[in-house]
C-alpha cells in the first residue's frame, strides 16, 4: 500500500517524495505548486491547497501512510500551520488509514511562550486521539540555504546569537522518515513521540556563516526574507527555544530506527557539544 506526502511542493516534502519513489515504493502527494513535476518524477500527485481537507481525503484512499510536514520556523501565520494540520488529521480519519507519520519541532507544547510550538502541539494531539497509531518526529532545526537566509537577514540580537541549537540536515531528516515508513509494524493505536535533534549542540552564531567554506550551501542573502515587523517577532520568539529534546521519556529516533544523523559541519564551530544523536 503507498505512502502519501502531504504538501510535497515544499523542499524537504518534494526530497522525501523522491527518496521514497527511489526505495521502490508507492508514492502519493498533496501539492499545490510544482505538480507537474512531482507526477514527471512519478509521484500521482493531487492538485490542493494543504488545508483542502475534501481532496486530501480523497486522495487518502487505499493509502497505508500519511506523512505531514508542518511548517517550520519561518512561517508567517501560524494559523494557517493549524489550519493545515487539523485538516490533515480529519482527513486521515475520514480515509481511515493505517498508519501518519508528523514531524513537529523540539518544544512543541500546549503552553509553550511561542505560537509555533503551540500550534505544533494541538495537532500532534489531534492526530494522537486518531483511532490509528502515528510516529511524531519532534525535530531540531532543519539546516537549510533557506534557513540561513532567514536567520541572516533577521537581524538576531547576541542573546539568539549564543543559544544552542541542535540542527538536523534535510537529507539525514528524510532518511530518518524513510526508515519509519519502512518499519510498518502491527500496532492498531498509539502515539509515539520520538526525538530527531541533529547530533551536536551548536551556537545559533554557526549557521549564520556565509563562507562555502563550511561545507554546506552558503546564504545567499537572496533568498527568503522575514515578511514584516511583526512576522520577524514571531521569528525571535520560537528562537527563543527550547531547541534540545532533553525529556528522557522521549526516545532517540536516530538510535531506534537505526539511522545516521550525520553531524554539520557547524559542529566544530566554538561551543558545540554534543547532543543525545551524537555519537
Amino acid at each position: 500500500m503507498p505512502v502519501l506526502v502531504h504538501a510535497a511542493h515544499r523542499p524537504l516534502g518534494r526530497a522525501l517524495a523522491r527518496r521514497l519513489i527511489a526505495e521502490g515504493g508507492q508514492v502519493r502527494a498533496t501539492a499545490s505548486a510544482a505538480v507537474s513535476l512531482l507526477r514527471a518524477e512519478g509521484v500521482h500527485t493531487a492538485a490542493c491547497d494543504p488545508d483542502d481537507e475534501g481532496v486530501l481525503e480523497a486522495a487518502l484512499t487505499q493509502v497505508h501512510t500519511l506523512v505531514v510536514l508542518l511548517g517550520g520556523l519561518g512561517v508567517a501565520d501560524a494559523a494557517s500551520v493549524r489550519a493545515e494540520g487539523l485538516a490533515a488529521a480529519r482527513a486521515a480519519e475520514g480515509a481511515g488509514i493505517d498508519r501518519a507519520v508528523l514531524v513537529t519541532m523540539v518544544g512543541a507544547d500546549a503552553d509553550a511562550s511561542d505560537d509555533l510550538r503551540r500550534v505544533h502541539a494541538e495537532v500532534a494531539d489531534a492526530f494522537a486521539a486518531l483511532p490509528t497509531p502515528s510516529v511524531e518526529l519532534r525535530t531540531g532545526l532543519v539546516d537549510t540555504p533557506a534557513l540561513r537566509d532567514l536567520l541572516v537577514t533577521a537581524g538576531l540580537p547576541d542573546r539568539l546569537r549564543d543559544r544552542l541549537v541542535a540542527p538536523v540536515g534535510p537529507a539525514e531528516l528524510v532518511e530518518l522518515i524513510v526508515a519509519i515508513d519502512g518499519a510498518r509494524g502491527s500496532a492498531a493505536e498509539g502515539h509515539l513521540v520520538l526525538a530527531a535533534d541533529g547530533p551536536c549542540r551548536v551556537p545559533l552564531s554557526a549557521l549564520l556563516r556565509t563562507s562555502p567554506q563550511d561545507g554546506r550551501p552558503r546564504a545567499r542573502l537572496t533568498g527568503r526574507r522575514v515578511a514584516s515587523a511583526a512576522a520577524r517577532e514571531a521569528l525571535l520568539a520560537r528562537l527563543e527555544g527550547p531547541w534540545s529534546n532533553d525529556d528522557p521519556g522521549i526516545p532517540d529516533g536516530w538510535r531506534l530506527l537505526g539511522v545516521a544523523a550525520a553531524p554539520s559541519p557547524t559542529d566544530r564551530a566554538p561551543g558545540s557539544t554534543v547532543g543525545r544523536g551524537g555519537a
